[in-house]
């Protein structure tokens, strides 16, 4: 019980980091935009919805190679926990095909339905693998303390 208490409390440690806000920076006014004329300023803002896209379309595809990379991981991770218990990983396994195949068939539709819709599921099948990545680790490690003490 106190290897687990220990597990909790180290992992709650470690995602307190996770928890920090990140300073707002905005789009629509630039940093200088109170040192130019009001002449000066229109053209340009006219145009920034526009500049700024294509930084954030830049941000999205390292964002997606990212939760790629963070799916192939939990992936081995959960690959690694059948060393440790057979049934724990067929637990698993089976949870993290369920999850697969949801959001297939949800992206198998995605690009039909309404953009309002897709920005309120998207995010459910994110976290839903994300949860389920956290408790693997989680329980991947609690195998591996227990048979190391």
């Amino acid at each position: 019980m106190k290897k687990m208490t220990g597990i909790a409390v180290a992992s709650l440690l470690a995602l307190t980091g996770c928890a920090k806000q990140q300073p707002v920076h905005s789009l629509v006014t630039p940093p200088m935009a109170e040192e130019q004329p009001a002449a000066q300023n229109a053209p340009e803002q006219q145009g920034s919805p526009f500049v700024a896209s294509a930084p954030a379309q830049a941000e999205s595809a390292s964002f997606s190679d990212d939760r790629a990379s963070n799916i192939q991981q939990c992936r081995k991770e959960l690959d690694a926990m059948r060393l440790y218990s057979q049934a724990s990983y067929e637990s698993y396994q089976a949870e993290f095909q369920k999850i697969g195949a949801q959001t297939n068939k949800y992206l198998q539709i995605k690009d039909s339905i309404g953009s309002d819709i897709n920005d309120l599921v998207m995010p459910r099948y994110q976290f839903q693998i994300r949860e389920l990545c956290f408790r693997i680790k989680t329980r991947l490690s609690q195998l591996i303390i227990r048979q190391a003490g």
